[in-house]
């Protein structure tokens, strides 16, 4: 903490009961503005409480300056026993700074210094408020900046009375200045023949001057006392700065050495002084029985007390942050309270520690904070708040714009500062932002420091140009003799020169190229590979270069050009003029920002959104005036995100959304068809999309280039659900077939565009139709148990089908059951599949009969009817246990025979006997040159021979079957080998045996 920050005024306690009158009034607080559309209001920020030099404190009267608006004049502000904060007026400018108190209270009476120069100067009279009376009257200073005789400065209050250095000449015309006490029985010399006297502190008794002696010039600091004049010195120090302790209280005069004090009884001032050995070397400020001091740590300044005697063995933590303290002339200790970003208080201090007694707290109220510069990116706005904090401070907040209107959430602090000036240099690349301090360009990322700082140690004449985040490119003096920009690596510090107008964007450096013909070429440097390609060619010569995304500008297009060119990168066409004729244009990401001015000084900032057709440029706001020549202009434009913002003279932040509306991230519901045939599905076309805005919409359905129905509506929370009950604009029933869809939608509130959509929809009237096919048999079409299914639509617009299947099971109890239908596919596009390949839900097994079934979704959305039934056995194998043989039987392996085996005899009368459970009966054998026959004989009755005879073989044939029942019922099955027809054909060769069921 620098050792010549000190306040040092007062005198008494406060007289009787307190009076307050005269032009006393509160100061109003700052109007939020509201706007439920397309833009979003931040209140005006509020300053917190005034350093604690700032403040003047006497028993429970407390006054102190403060700011009431962006960059005017401070006001004085009073309050007593902690009440209501009162404004006393605008002071004068006491930027001198050579320790003028422009508003004190001392005893029962407050001083305002002020001036009568409207543009503000030292104090020319200070009016004395008699708080106890409700009396006031005013004294003069001759003040007149001249520093000649006879000019005169205020110095401090003494009471009823002021204290005046005066400038005049001796007897001999020499040049002098002396300190007078002033009051309205007139002046009175305290000191004199000094070339400066500056009043450190004061009461209604005396007062603490730090004088400059000639002729050596030498630093004295006294003490004195106004009614007998008496002085004593009690410093000499060797430079302007302040020793380590110094203050006084209503008994005593102390300065702190190391760690002794020495104080004088300021009703004795001419005795020897006493010294006291303190316990630390720290110690700085002393009240009548309390000293104090700060150390400093991460999270603040922590303020710790001990005893003023030095009896206290150890320091108390008194816990809280604090900026400053001041001691009053009542002798206690005041210290302002910093909560980052909220009103602070001036706080007693009682033993150094926090007061809890009423009328010991005064809360600050709030003013206006000077934002003195606004970055937008991503949709984040940052504003740079310079005001009357201890440090500086870095805010960011959250815009939004959806269905309810545009938002932007309170903000927070991303940084404090406490060196430079960031309102001077402010840009912004998502969490990264670029601020310049205390000479040096510094990014922060998400509030920590992060690369390298910039020093440069002279920042006036700097101008940053572009900043993506990882680099920036900046105008410093070099440039104004080579024509070149300086491009800074953010990670690394390193740096190089790259040619005016260049650009930043994605990772890329961009500049203009001559090609040395009539071109200009704009080249991308890729910043990591260092790869060059051109992205565009321009036959002018261009200005600055902006770029975003696809999009160039180039601000201007020929030497003396006002017309800016806007190229789409990889299109020959998409190339358009912009006017730069009364401010340079600004890219965005799809906005671009342009200027145009009134009948006025008034210019006003348009966006157009880019690739909407029929998109125009949309005016924004009136661009605020600068608070002054040196400050940062009061608006800013999101390079990231369509929002633009500005600060107005009320302190109060707008950003405005300068966008169009646009399709949320969920995928659009968009029926590729419907069929308005009154079954209850499907009946109407509802397509649904979902915009950021509220929007108004125009769905346009044509046949052709015939228009044949026109939807229109309003979306107010963003959801566009136009509904088509198929028919024309005369109410009659639109033909089956395709149409063509477009949508046109525009912003409810802005009326700008958004990007057009379109397609194709198809009405049907008639539910689609499918057809499935499988073998009757599984042996029919292979030698193992996989069946071939497939399936055809019988109507037009199919796209997709279901297949099914059913199988009849036994019970427990020997009952067959047809059991229900189960999905095999689900909306698939394929036309076939192998029902038991892999993929399947169930293997097929032997004796079991499948169902299939079919049915078609059309591009309408209609979902057919289940087709008619294509059944497949799965025949028992030669070798199943179901089979019993009796005779002469051998099992012979045969690769195409189901199951790869066969069961072969030439003995007549053998058999093979089984039960069949079903409502058919079909045999599988194989046909060859020397097949045999074969009796099949059901419940005793024989129902048939079969000859097995076939000139070609054949494998896995049905060589019979047989109609069991209607109903499944158990019957008794024979088949017997009979003699051959002739001799060589007498070989039966049996397969397998289905029983449908």
């Amino acid at each position: 903490m620098p050792t010549h920050s000190r306040h040092l005024v007062l005198s008494a306690a406060v007289a009787g009961t307190l009076m307050l009158t005269g032009s006393i009034a509160l100061l109003p607080a700052a109007a939020a503005a509201a706007d439920t559309g397309v833009t979003a209001s931040l209140p005006a920020r509020t300053t917190s409480v005034p350093a604690a030099d700032q403040v003047s404190g006497s028993g429970q009267t407390v006054v102190w300056r403060q700011t009431t608006s962006a960059d005017r004049l401070p006001h004085g502000w009073l309050s007593v026993a902690g009440g209501a904060a009162q404004d006393l007026g605008a002071l004068a400018d006491t930027d001198e700074g050579v320790g003028v108190d422009a508003v004190s209270v001392q005893g029962s009476v407050v001083a305002t210094a002020t001036s009568a120069n409207p543009n503000g100067a030292l104090a020319d009279h200070v009016t004395l408020r008699h708080l106890d009376t409700g009396t006031q009257e005013t004294l003069a200073v001759a003040y007149d900046a001249s520093g000649d005789a006879p000019d005169e400065r205020y110095r401090a209050q003494a009471g009823d009375g002021i204290l005046v250095q005066q400038a005049y000449y001796d007897d001999q015309s020499q040049y002098r200045v002396r300190l007078v006490l002033r009051t309205s029985d007139g002046d009175r010399t305290l000191l004199s023949d000094d070339e400066q006297d500056e009043v450190l502190a004061s009461d209604a008794d005396g007062a603490l001057v730090r004088r400059r002696t000639a002729p050596s010039w030498d630093y004295r600091i006294v003490y004195v006392d106004f009614a007998t004049g008496a002085t004593v010195t009690v410093a000499e120090p060797d430079s302007e700065a302040l020793p380590q302790g110094l203050e006084f209280t209503p008994t005593h005069v102390g300065v702190i050495d190391g760690a002794t004090l020495t104080e004088w009884r300021r009703s004795a001032p001419g005795q020897d002084p006493a010294t006291v050995a303190l316990p630390t070397d720290k110690a700085r400020w002393i009240s009548d029985d309390t000293l104090a001091w700060y150390v400093w740590s991460a999270d603040g300044n922590e303020l710790y007390a001990m005893s003023r005697d030095g009896s206290t063995a150890s320091a108390d933590d008194l816990g809280g942050t604090f900026r400053d303290i001041s001691v009053g002339d009542d002798g206690r200790m005041r210290a302002s309270l910093y909560r980052p970003d909220k009103d602070a208080a001036v706080q007693t201090l009682v033993d150094g520690r926090v007061s809890r007694a009423d009328g010991d707290a005064t809360t600050i109220p709030a003013g206006q904070a000077r934002l003195d510069a606004l970055a937008l990116s991503g949709g984040t706005l940052y504003t740079a708040d310079d005001s009357s904090r201890a440090t500086g401070v870095l805010l960011s907040s959250r815009l939004t714009a959806g269905p309810s209107g545009a938002a932007a959430t309170t903000p927070s602090r991303v940084l404090a500062y406490g060196t430079g000036t960031v309102h001077q240099t402010l840009a912004a690349a998502g969490d990264r932002v670029l601020v310049e301090q205390g000479d040096a360009y510094q990014v922060y990322d998400n509030g920590t420091l992060t690369g390298v700082p910039l020093a440069l140690g002279d920042t006036s004449a700097d101008h940053v140009m572009d900043f993506d985040g990882e680099h920036f490119l900046l105008s410093d003096k070099t440039t104004v003799n080579n024509g070149t920009l300086l491009l800074y690596t953010v990670a690394t510090g390193a740096s190089s020169r790259v040619p005016a107008g260049s650009a930043l964007d994605g990772g890329a450096l961009y500049t203009s190229v001559k090609d040395g013909t009539s071109l200009w070429s704009i080249r991308r440097t890729d910043l990591a590979t260092d790869t060059t390609t051109t992205v565009t060619t321009v036959d002018c010569l261009p200005g600055s270069l902006q770029v975003r995304g696809s999009w160039v500008l180039v601000t201007t297009c020929g030497a003396t050009s006002q017309q800016g060119l806007l190229i789409r990168t990889g299109s020959t066409t998409s190339r358009t003029t912009v006017d730069a004729s009364v401010r340079t244009p600004v890219l965005g990401t799809g906005v671009l920002y342009t200027f145009t001015k009134g009948t006025g000084a008034d210019v006003t900032l348009n966006a157009r959104v880019l690739d909407v057709a029929g998109a125009t440029a949309r005016p924004l706001f009136t661009l605020p005036s600068k608070a002054n020549s040196a400050a940062a202009e009061r608006w800013a434009v999101d390079r990231e995100a369509p929002w633009a913002a500005w600060t107005d003279d009320d302190g109060v932040t707008h950003a405005v959304w300068a966008g169009t509306p646009s399709r949320t991230s969920a995928a659009a519901s968009v029926p590729a068809g419907f069929s308005p045939n009154g079954d209850g599905s499907s009946d109407t076309w509802a397509p649904t999309w979902t915009y950021d805005r509220p929007v108004n919409w125009t769905l346009t359905v044509k046949s052709g280039s015939t228009t044949v129905r026109t939807l229109t509506g309003t979306a107010a929370g963003g959801k566009v659900a136009p509904v088509w009950n198929g028919k024309n604009t005369a109410g009659a029933s639109a033909a089956e077939g395709g149409y063509t869809w477009t949508l046109a939608v525009t912003d409810t509130v802005t009326g700008e565009p958004a990007a057009g959509l379109g397609g194709t929809v198809v009405l049907r009237r008639t539910a689609p139709v499918a057809s499935v096919t499988a073998p009757t048999l599984a042996s029919d079409g292979s030698s193992s148990a996989t069946i071939p299914v497939s399936w055809a639509a019988k109507t037009t617009g199919v796209t997709s089908y279901d297949i099914g299947w059913r199988v009849a099971t036994r019970d427990s109890k020997g009952t067959w059951t047809l059991g229900p239908l189960q999905t095999w596919r689900t909306r698939t596009t394929a036309k076939s599949a192998v029902f038991g390949a892999s993929g399947s839900p169930v293997a097929p097994k032997a004796g079991l009969t499948y169902r299939f079934y079919a049915r078609a979704h059309d591009d309408a959305g209609q979902t057919g009817a289940w087709s008619a039934v294509a059944a497949t056995g799965v025949p028992y194998d030669d070798r199943s246990s179901v089979l019993a043989y009796k005779g002469t039987w051998t099992s012979a392996s045969v690769a195409s025979a189901w199951a790869k085996t066969e069961r072969v005899s030439a003995a007549k009368g053998a058999t093979v006997s089984f039960t069949a459970a079903g409502t058919k009966l079909r045999i599988v054998a194989t046909r060859r040159s020397n097949g045999g026959r074969f009796a099949v004989v059901v419940d005793g009755v024989t129902v048939g021979t079969v000859n097995t005879y076939a000139s070609t073989t054949g494998y896995r044939k049905v060589v019979f079957t047989y109609t069991l029942g209607t109903k499944i019922a158990s019957h008794k099955v024979q088949l017997k080998v009979l003699s051959g027809s002739t001799p060589g054909r007498s070989t039966v060769h049996l397969d397998a045996i289905m029983v449908t069921r």
